[in-house]
């Protein structure tokens, strides 16, 4: 019976806890729209926002953008004095459109107890090389044709289908990339990565990470440079590459197959195998972390 009144006093606490952090929401929503001309580039800075970019439809010579402001709070005036506080600003200057939605406040005003949130989806012109700048969110690229360089911070990137150069660089948010086909390069620190499908060369830099790739016919040379985390390579068959591997302070595990075959020194920790010349390069390097071919 004890244990009966035990449990009704826990979920009539619950229930009054959920009754009490009952979220009130307050959103604005914002459109804009902004001429470019071949040549010109978007940058775009945001924090608290989850962001996605697309191409825009052929013949559409415009960067447009729709980005939904948020503020969350049990209390509906907190939330809606508190959505103020969102600036959310498009211009242009020069050759470059700037897109920025941040937190502004005035000196000395107290910050905002709501939970902020911004969405943001962009349109851009297949040629139109990105910057994207985020913080505490998240970015997902799809179709684009033109360079992008990403730098993030607690922001997950997903890069979908991606033509032109990608230069990413990654703080404590992971990148997750598929059917990648121009030149790759990432940065990434207290972030895991994963690539399938990739069409061109690949540098990866990663500490406190894992790595996994998942390499075509198509894929170029590919350096890895890990510190403090392992690296999976699956490779397509026959295998087209030239490695040298080495795992300092790790164990190297790859086919059996392509040890008899390579008829060069391989021991649990490193390899140099060449298959023959002009070929690509699969260099992967790891410090106090394992590697992987498969």
């Amino acid at each position: 019976m004890k244990i009966q009144i035990l449990l009704l006093i826990l979920l009539l606490a619950a229930d009054k806890a959920a009754a009490q952090t009952t979220l009130q929401v307050v959103t604005q929503t914002v459109q804009k729209t902004v001429s470019w001309k071949p040549g010109y580039a978007v940058e775009i800075n945001c924090e608290k926002a989850d962001i996605e970019i697309e191409t825009a439809p052929a013949g559409q010579n415009s960067v447009r953008v729709k980005a939904e402001l948020s503020a969350r709070h049990p209390q509906l005036d907190s939330a809606t004095q508190d959505l103020k506080a969102w600036k959310f600003v498009t211009s242009t200057i020069g050759k470059k459109i700037f897109i920025r939605a941040y937190i502004g406040l005035p000196s000395g005003a107290a910050l905002p107890a709501s939970n902020l949130k911004a969405k943001l989806t962009v349109t851009v012109p297949a040629d139109c090389p990105t910057t994207l700048t985020n913080k505490f969110g998240s970015a997902r690229l799809e179709k684009i044709a033109a360079k992008v360089v990403l730098t993030g911070e607690f922001c997950a990137f997903t890069l979908l289908q991606l033509s032109g150069k990608v230069e990413v660089d990654s703080r404590y948010g992971n990148v997750d990339g598929s059917q990648l086909t121009g030149p790759v390069q990432i940065d990434a620190k207290r972030a895991d990565i994963s690539l399938t499908g990739l069409g061109n060369d690949c540098t990866i830099r990663s500490e406190y990470g894992k790595v996994q790739i998942e390499a075509a016919a198509q894929t170029g040379n590919v350096s890895v440079q890990a510190s403090k985390g392992d690296v999976t390579v699956e490779m397509p068959q026959p295998y087209r590459h030239n490695f040298d591997l080495k795992a300092t302070h790790g164990e190297l595990t790859m086919p059996l197959s392509l040890r008899l075959d390579a008829g060069a020194g391989i021991n649990a920790k490193q390899a140099s195998i060449h298959q023959g010349n002009n070929r690509p390069r699969m260099v992967v390097e790891t410090t106090f972390g394992n590697i992987v071919i498969k």
